[in-house]
């Protein structure tokens, strides 16, 4: 019977190990070279993208530097302008997020309140974390402004939810709190005074048992 024929896949097989290793290289080289070209692309295109993004925060951070001179000068017109560059152009970064809230800032210094709180709300698309809370806090200081407690309640009650921070939470829902009063919700108020006041040892603790003495003596 004639002998069967090797495969392909065993036809170089030695005894001597690198041998194979020298064969399955020369076998399976296009392979490799696609392997490590395609890394060498990915690799490439990850240090591009880190090293532009460093750039573009690094850019964002000196023209929020720059914006806030004319703010902490109380020049509004030449502050705007400044700040809404950096919004623009970095929204994105740490710095065009702390650009959006201060120039909300400046449009509520004066009180042009529905243009400050069209800046936050357009920022919170691309905001992150950290900032969340803060822009839904200053539109219900916009909305407290304006004499709107019932969507100022309405924020603050997003920045309480937006925060990672307990007594953060419990600041903005005290203030949430005094908005649905001032708004006349006395009894979504007063919920939330109730929940406040069990915070044993936190100082909304006080405040909260004052406001439902408060609440109480209305009835």
């Amino acid at each position: 019977m004639a002998q069967a024929t090797r495969s392909s896949s065993t036809a170089h097989i030695s005894d001597d190990p690198m041998e194979n290793v020298a064969h399955w290289l020369q076998a399976n080289a296009k392979p490799i070279v696609y392997a490590v070209g395609a890394a060498a692309v990915v690799a490439a295109a990850v240090f591009v993208y880190r090293s532009t993004a460093e750039t573009k925060r690094e850019k964002a951070s000196a023209a929020l530097y720059e914006a806030q001179a004319p703010f902490a000068q109380g020049k509004f017109d030449d502050a705007q302008k400044a700040l809404e560059k950096v919004t623009d152009r970095y929204a994105s970064t740490s710095s065009g997020q702390q650009a959006a809230i201060l120039l909300a800032q400046v449009h509520y210094e004066q009180k042009k309140y529905d243009d400050g709180i069209k800046v936050l709300e357009k920022a919170l698309g691309s905001s992150t974390t950290e900032f969340k809370a803060s822009m839904e806090s200053l539109i219900a200081g916009g909305y407290e402004m304006k004499g709107d407690m019932s969507k100022a309640a309405d924020h603050y009650a997003k920045a309480a939810a937006a925060t990672p921070f307990p007594a953060e939470k419990h600041a903005y829902e005290a203030s949430q709190a005094r908005s649905l009063m001032a708004a006349g919700k006395n009894d979504e108020a007063k919920t939330l005074w109730e929940s406040l006041a069990q915070l044993d040892g936190e100082p909304v603790q006080q405040e909260a048992n004052i406001r439902l003495g408060e609440l109480a003596a209305k009835k």
